[in-house]
């Protein structure tokens, strides 16, 4: 008769996710002695629809609806660790995505950023959670995120097909330099291809995160990719404890276990130099949010309590130009946003971003960009 309890683990072999849960799963289950049966998500259908008695229970990832029903249908004791869905109708141990977007707003705050993005799926739950937790301290913060879900609404028919010009258009409508947040690493690397194509650098205008931490494509990402690492194994560990509760006939202590990740992991897509120097970070946000007030360096001294000498060596040493040179930096992307997605006057522009009148900005605005505001928004529209 058997003694050792047989369970079957579930994954999507793709995802490294998966591979990296297993790893944990096989702690418990090795120490316990358990025998396992590892199929894909397709191979559900064959362990639900076994003999009685085959499987005492399952773990695994049912981000399908159709592997939901085939599980509840085997009525075998069950644990999820996907977080694709909202329903708790499975005991389910996953990652808290909510704090996954908390901390990848906390990350790309620390760089001094003042302007945010987020790009993400509409139809999934975990991607809806990280943008809900990354919205939260980002308006904590006092900024606004702009968002972009695909598929757009009454796009849903449409989620087999890549939104590439549409998030052209996006990330170059953009107010920068910008921090996004994409809702996991595919995503990341299309938001990277894009960028190359519209020759926006990065980080130096999007600095761009991911989610998953698969080190393979993160390292051969041009440049390469930050990445925020998820608690895999421990979700594995831990959900592969709640099914032998489950299996000895035990109540699950919670319907859903949420693990919060293990951390950032930084590289090139993100390494603006400010979140080396707090104060220089603190002075690029207050000229950031303070871009229409007309701003003197003087104004920044009093934010950010150092010798001017001191904050010019600094910003020399951090970004390669000085504080003034920032603040007029700041005051031409305020005005191409403007100038872009607006009709507004040239004065009313000039006031929004922080010029003394329409003279001041046109002739300012040509001497950077080597085009006239008035040419600049008719080649945008164009475009």
């Amino acid at each position: 008769m058997r003694t050792a309890k047989r369970v079957g683990i579930v994954v999507q072999p793709t995802r490294m996710y998966c591979r990296r849960v297993v790893s944990g799963i096989a702690a418990v289950g090795i120490d316990a002695g358990w025998e396992w049966l590892l199929v894909p998500a397709e191979g559900m259908a064959a362990i639900a629809g076994a003999s009685e008695g085959y499987l005492d229970g399952v773990i695994g990832h049912f981000s399908e609806p159709g592997l939901v029903v085939q599980l509840l249908e085997s009525a075998l004791p069950a644990v999820d660790i996907s977080g694709a869905r909202e329903e708790a109708d499975i005991v389910r141990v996953s990652s808290d995505d909510v704090a996954v977007g908390r901390l990848a707003a906390a990350h790309l705050l620390s760089l001094g950023l003042t302007h945010f993005g987020f790009f993400g799926a509409r139809s999934r739950h975990d991607s809806q959670s990280r943008q809900k937790g990354f919205g939260q301290i980002i308006e904590a913060a006092g900024l606004a995120c702009q968002e972009f879900l695909w598929p757009a609404e009454g796009r849903e028919d449409d989620a087999s097909t890549e939104p590439n010009g549409e998030l052209e258009r996006w990330v170059a409508q953009l107010p920068k330099p910008a921090g996004v947040l994409a809702s996991n690493d595919r995503r990341a690397l299309q938001l990277l291809a894009v960028c190359r194509k519209r020759e926006i650098a990065v980080p130096q205008s999007v600095a761009v995160l991911g989610v998953d931490n698969d080190e393979v494509f993160c390292e051969l990402a041009n440049p390469p990719l930050s990445s925020i690492a998820l608690s895999t194994q421990r979700i594995g560990y831990e959900a592969a404890r709640t099914l032998d509760r489950l299996m000895s006939g035990k109540k699950p202590t919670e319907k859903q276990l949420l693990i919060p990740p293990a951390g950032v992991v930084p590289r090139r897509s993100s390494d603006i130099p400010a979140i080396f120097d707090a104060d220089v970070a603190a002075a690029v946000r207050y000229i950031s949010l303070h871009v229409q007030d007309n701003l003197q360096i003087a104004d920044v001294l009093r934010e950010v309590p150092i010798s001017r000498r001191s904050l010019h060596q600094r910003f020399r040493d951090v970004l390669g130009r000085t504080p003034a040179q920032e603040i007029r930096r700041a005051q031409i992307e305020t005005a191409k946003h403007v100038l872009a997605e607006t009709d507004e006057p040239m004065p009313r522009v000039a006031a929004m971003a922080g010029f003394s009148n329409a003279k001041q900005l046109g002739g300012t605005f040509h001497h950077t960009t080597g085009v006239t505001p008035t040419a600049y928004r008719r080649r945008h529209r164009l475009r």
